[in-house]
């Protein structure tokens, strides 16, 4: 580690120097207690990746600071801000907490409040409302300063595995429709009926005005896909997570979820108020153990069938053993597995032949192998009646689309009518998965359309998309927060609509470009 040295810190005696240095040995202890790092000083200017933290020690020294200095910090800002100097400025900054006897609630200890320590004479630049996201946008900024932001393409056009992106025509390697339906002629010709009968938007939430006939003939035939009695329908697969965890547990329940688990899951837990713990990745016995912990509370047991950052597949049927020995409801989040698993696409189910009702709660997404929009649970009628009526996303939110909703049920025509779709995934999956690997890739764990290109850090990761790109290849950058922070990565989505020539389009440039920045010999 090239930032880290034996020789003393350089002065720097200026307001922030208390705060430089208190976090500047809060790193010091990390690295020695937990990196096994023997080191005494640091340069203020080091990247805090280069120093080897990861996003747990981000997390322990963003509470030890907390602890401290009386101020919350996010410690995401440890990836936003980069170095000890940013983080120190933006931490001076932060209004710190003071006990206030004024605004006594009647406990035994007095109320913690907030109170802004910047002095009056402040700037008003540093002072103004937008002064926390200027800080927070730092690194958004930097990259965009340096043509290193690769977010948010914008696509014109679409043509099968082509688009226009940015401008430029590319090979989409990054794109969740995994059957190649974004363009498939019965789901066009599905969504104008809908518009033409039903029109563009609905009329309200669906408990109000908004259900359709189209919605539920959906539901009926989600139902028989996941092999369900029912289904019910969410505007979006992050609404449907959110609202169905946060409804079927609560203050005084208990959920454990992967550690791995998206986004959408782990919001959700957050928000249900329930106690949230999560087990080792795919880890069997660290699962039986929280298990063990769960005291007699209701407990749901929540997990990814497909992992969307490493495309493994969680042991569903340890799982499912774990969940009847301990009584916990199950639910499983099928947004990259339906239409990808199982012999008829169906999904983990049919994957590894467990019977219907192993799982209590299948969640999934019309997004993806679909080819729309919206989110959908599968699960018994007695589950899914009581979403209906205590599911705020649900209850509270526009009911999807129709034309969505037609959308949906014509890509379900196809994947059960044109099941070579099906075969040629896993095809190129294999050719693809193989072809990295002899490049000298490393893909991680992935065994699905789901796949890694590790890349060690940041600035490879970037300079990889950035020379892809250049050259007509759209691959998709992910960094901290999204994965670990020691485990950036390239992620690539496999789908039946790429040839065997556009794949040897792929594995040329992604040779080509990760040899000339040195990721491979």
């Amino acid at each position: 580690m090239s930032q880290i040295s034996d020789s003393s810190v350089r002065s720097q005696p200026d307001q922030g120097a208390t705060t430089r240095r208190l976090i500047h040995d809060k790193i010091v202890h990390w690295l020695r207690a937990e990196a096994h790092i023997t080191v005494d000083q640091i340069d203020y200017a080091a990247p805090f990746y280069d120093l080897g933290i990861d996003s747990l020690g981000a997390m322990a020294i963003a509470a030890e600071l907390q602890e401290e200095t009386g101020k919350i910090l996010d410690p995401e800002v440890m990836y936003d801000l980069e170095n000890i100097t940013e983080l120190a400025e933006y931490l001076d900054s932060l209004p710190v907490r003071v006990r206030d006897s004024a605004i006594h609630d009647g406990a035994d200890e007095p109320c913690v409040t907030m109170s802004c320590d910047l002095p009056d004479e402040a700037p008003a630049a540093a002072n103004g409302k937008l002064d926390y996201f200027r800080r927070r946008n730092r690194l958004v900024q930097s990259l965009k300063d340096q043509g290193l932001y690769f977010f948010e393409p914008v696509i014109s056009e679409h043509a099968g595995a082509w688009v226009v992106a940015d401008g430029q025509r590319m090979l989409m390697l990054g794109s969740y429709e995994y059957l190649g339906l974004l363009g498939h002629p019965r789901l066009k010709q599905a969504a104008i009926e809908s518009i033409e009968r039903l029109g563009t938007g609905h009329h309200g939430a669906r408990l109000v005005a908004g259900t359709t006939d189209i919605h539920l003939a959906l539901e009926a035939r989600l139902a028989d896909l996941m092999h369900s009695e029912d289904a019910i329908v969410f505007s979006s697969g992050y609404v449907a997570n959110l609202a169905t965890i946060g409804s079927v547990v609560g203050i005084g329940d208990y959920i454990i979820g992967d550690q791995w688990n998206h986004a959408s899951i782990v919001d959700g837990c957050h928000m249900s108020g329930a106690a949230f713990v999560e087990f080792e990745h795919n880890d069997m016995d660290s699962l039986a153990e929280r298990l063990a912990q769960h005291a007699g509370r209701r407990t749901l047991v929540v997990v990814d069938a497909i992992f969307s950052m490493d495309g493994d597949v969680i042991d569903l049927p340890a799982v499912v053993h774990l969940c009847k020995q301990h009584d916990a409801l199950l639910m499983v989040d099928e947004a990259h597995s339906l239409g990808v698993l199982g012999t008829h696409g169906r999904g983990i189910q049919e994957h590894f032949g467990l019977r219907p009702d192993d799982i209590d709660i299948k969640m999934g997404t019309l997004s993806k192998t679909l080819a729309g929009t919206g989110g959908f649970v599968a699960a018994s009628r007695e589950i899914t009646t009581y979403l209906r009526h205590h599911a705020r996303g649900y209850i509270f939110s526009g009911a999807l689309s129709a034309s969505f909703a037609s959308i949906a049920l014509a890509a379900i025509d196809v994947l059960e009518s044109e099941p070579e779709l099906l075969q040629r995934l896993w095809d190129n999956v294999e050719y693809y998965i193989n072809g990295l690997k002899a490049l000298g890739f490393d893909t991680g764990l992935s065994t699905t359309p789901i796949v890694p290109i590790m890349t060690k850090n940041n600035d490879l990761t970037l300079e990889m998309t950035k020379r892809c790109r250049s050259r007509g290849l759209l691959v998709v950058p992910v960094c901290f927060p999204a994965v670990p922070m020691d485990a950036p990565r390239l992620r690539t989505c496999m789908s039946a609509s790429l040839s065997r020539k556009d794949l040897d389009v792929a594995l040329d440039v992604l040779g080509d470009v990760a040899r000339e920045i040195g990721l491979i010999e």
